[in-house]
């Protein structure tokens, strides 16, 4: 108000007079209404401008604009790195945000997903020192060849760390395990796994934000490089590892198309996001015996509806809630894209939920004082399942795979993931002019998948689409896993006291109201 104020200091020394007359008196009436409101009308613009950069943050890159980042090498190669692009269609229950066509809520892609992806494409490879120098080493445990990044100890420099901690050391690494220093951020993968982790985490996004699939970009090495480091695996900890790398060298060396691009420089693959705080595929949880006697399962496996086997109104079976959901929607993705080995690729992750005051529900790894703030609930930490390993997809010629046992067993779905599936289908049979050719383009030239694998994940997801259709339709499956709706109505009372608190503290008085009586 002191802004205000000083208009009406200023108009007042200027204005006074002693013949002041009733035409003078309307008119600075008028005036300092017109001083009134271009002054809130200022103020009101700043903080909308402050918001939008608060919110974007001043080192954020606009979504899709560079559409890719580039980084050069040692040997003058130019590697790239595809930034996240808005997808052509919408579906009808996501609401984007007002500046960029993301969602605020884990249902689509989200302003964390471009974040990450951007924080992905910007790792340089070849920096030597400095915030932006990474280890870059050979991955030589588990059965599949791939390049990890670590983020550096404060102890070694980037040279020390590949050469000492890059090749294999007896006792340290081992079939299962290769502990290093530092903290692994992200995983390069090329052929024959890359495509499907990348095409996973974009349906992931697509069908309602799956299985917390951690955000996954395609890149480009230079072939030198990958070489170097192929060139450390030669002895690994598992045998299948140190086969693969072995033919991932020889593609290389030969120019593979598979795996390398035109002009014979750069090798291509899938660079994904290293999630935190997870737990591995512990044996006794996920075999189908052992997932079979939990108690969630007695909930996605009944067909009584879920409000009759769960107590909705006792935040005690959110875990079940949220674990049956996550489950059921992760063995729908593994159906589309024939994943063969995901019983032992199943993680668990305890996160944060809480309930929004504009009446969102969120989740995430760690919690700020922003989050904190905002919610209205207490924050809920709840196991999750994520799929951070999604190698193993597009067996195309696979009838059944490992889960397939699970979605026979499986009665109840969200109406979100079987929502989506309808939608998807049916752009992908050109329900809207053109659209089919237009996500087939997405996939090809964004997410970077061959047409072939395209048209096969497409005839695949139109299948599992119409299967769920009949089942539902049939009553074997009820629409009825609903976790955060469950949440909202469990802190409705919050968030109408929270919007309430709002909306007085936001509403404005009128011009009248604020117009200060003329002195006489």
């Amino acid at each position: 108000m002191l802004f205000v104020e000083a208009f009406f200091y200023n108009d007042r020394t200027v204005q006074a007079t002693e013949d002041r007359t009733m035409k003078s008196f309307l008119c600075r009436v008028l005036w300092r209404r017109f001083q009134l409101l271009t002054a809130l009308g200022i103020l009101l613009s700043f903080n909308t401008a402050f918001s939008v950069w608060a919110d974007q943050g001043d080192q954020s890159l606009p979504i899709g604009n560079p559409a890719t980042l580039e980084h050069s090498t040692p040997t003058g190669a130019t590697e790239i790195a595809q930034r996240l692009i808005p997808f052509p269609f919408t579906p009808p229950d996501v609401k984007l945000k007002e500046k960029e066509p993301l969602s605020g809520s884990n249902n689509w892609f989200t302003k964390h997903d471009k974040n990450k992806i951007d924080e992905l494409g910007s790792l340089d490879f070849y920096a030597p020192s400095g915030p932006q120098s990474v280890g870059v080493v050979p991955k030589l445990h588990n059965t599949s060849a791939g390049i990890e990044i670590y983020r550096l100890p404060t102890t070694l420099s980037k040279d020390t760390f590949e050469k000492t901690e890059g090749p294999y050391r007896p006792g340290i690494t081992k079939k299962f395990s290769n502990k290093r220093s530092g903290e692994k951020i992200a995983k390069f993968k090329t052929y024959p796994v890359a495509q499907p982790g990348l095409a996973c985490f974009y349906i992931s996004r697509l069908l309602g934000h799956l299985v917390e699939v951690p955000p996954a970009t395609y890149r480009t090495m230079d072939v030198q490089e990958f070489m170097k480091v192929g060139n450390q695996a030669r002895t690994t900890g598992h045998p299948d590892c140190t086969q693969a790398w072995a033919n991932l060298r020889g593609w290389a060396q030969s120019a593979n198309p598979k795996m390398v691009a035109p002009g014979g420089k750069l090798v291509y693959g899938s660079l994904a996001q290293n999630p935190r705080g997870e737990e591995s595929s512990p044996e006794d949880y996920w075999t189908v015996d052992a997932i079979r006697g939990h108690s969630f399962y007695k909930v996605l496996s009944s067909k009584a509806p879920v409000a009759s086997l769960l107590k909705l109104n006792d935040p005690k079976s959110l875990q079940d809630l949220a674990l049956a959901q996550d489950m059921t929607r992760g063995v729908i993705l593994d159906s589309i894209f024939r994943q063969v080995d995901r019983l032992g690729n199943i993680s668990v992750a305890v996160l944060q939920h809480y309930v929004t005051s504009d009446g969102g529900v969120k989740w995430d790894d760690k919690v700020n004082d922003k989050d904190k703030a905002e919610a209205v609930s207490p924050l809920l930490p709840l196991k999750r399942i994520m799929y951070k390993d999604n190698d193993d997809g597009m067996n195309w010629g696979r009838d059944t795979i490992s889960v397939t046992r699970i979605l026979n067993d499986t009665h109840h779905i969200d109406q979100t993931i079987y929502n989506r599936l309808q939608w998807l289908a049916g752009l992908m049979q050109d329900s809207e002019p053109g659209s089919n050719a237009k996500i087939r383009d997405y996939f090809v030239n964004v997410v970077h998948i061959s047409g072939d694998n395209y048209d096969s994940m497409k005839a695949s997801l139109i299948k599992q689409a119409a299967a769920l259709k009949s089942r539902v339709e049939a009553k074997d499956i009820l629409v009825d896993l609903d976790f955060e709706g469950t949440m909202k109505k469990l802190y409705a009372k919050e968030i109408e006291a929270a919007q309430a608190r709002k909306n007085a503290a936001t509403a404005l008085p009128t011009v009248a109201e604020m117009t200060p009586t003329p002195s006489p």
